[in-house]
């Protein structure tokens, strides 16, 4: 479970939740508030891209830094070591594997915050679409405008 990080005790998990939901009868909050957080979650997008790309050149220079050491350890024995031994030396070092994991796990968040922003440009698509049908659909029936208008009226008065 994640920690809380806002205030109202709000997980992030919850928080998403939040941002990807749409009230279809609270459209005009869902308008103000989508721009600001698909800056927040573009943001942390932006932050993991970084944070794999920094984690790919650790794990590059890792190996061939280990792909230098093994050879020369390789070298000592009898024989010439193949490539494919320098290699399965390396991938088998817990260095080497340290370092994947942390490229692999930076990569995971990566995939997951872009996944978030693709979410959150569809519920900004979405509720250009919505606006649109509730437009049209206030426009021709006044009891549609009295719902709307009532649900709004009970929602701020909790």
């Amino acid at each position: 479970m994640s920690e809380p990080l806002f205030p109202n005790d709000v997980s992030i998990d919850e928080y998403l939740m939040q941002c990807i939901t749409i009230d279809e009868l609270l459209l005009d909050d869902a308008f103000k508030r989508t721009p600001a957080e698909l800056a927040y979650w573009n943001a942390r997008f932006a932050e993991a891209n970084r944070s794999f790309l920094i984690e790919k050149l650790d794990c590059d220079r890792m190996g061939a830094q280990l792909y230098l050491e093994h050879r020369e350890i390789l070298l000592t024995l009898e024989r010439k070591p193949t490539e494919a031994m320098i290699k399965a030396s390396v991938e088998s070092d817990d260095r080497y594997y340290e370092a994947r994991t942390k490229l692999v796990t930076a990569e995971a968040e990566r995939v997951r915050l872009r996944g978030v922003c693709e979410a959150m440009i569809t519920k900004k698509d979405m509720l250009q679409s919505l606006g649109a049908k509730l437009r049209a659909e206030m426009s021709g029936d006044p009891a549609v405008r009295e719902q709307h208008s009532d649900y709004r009226a009970g929602r701020t008065q909790e």
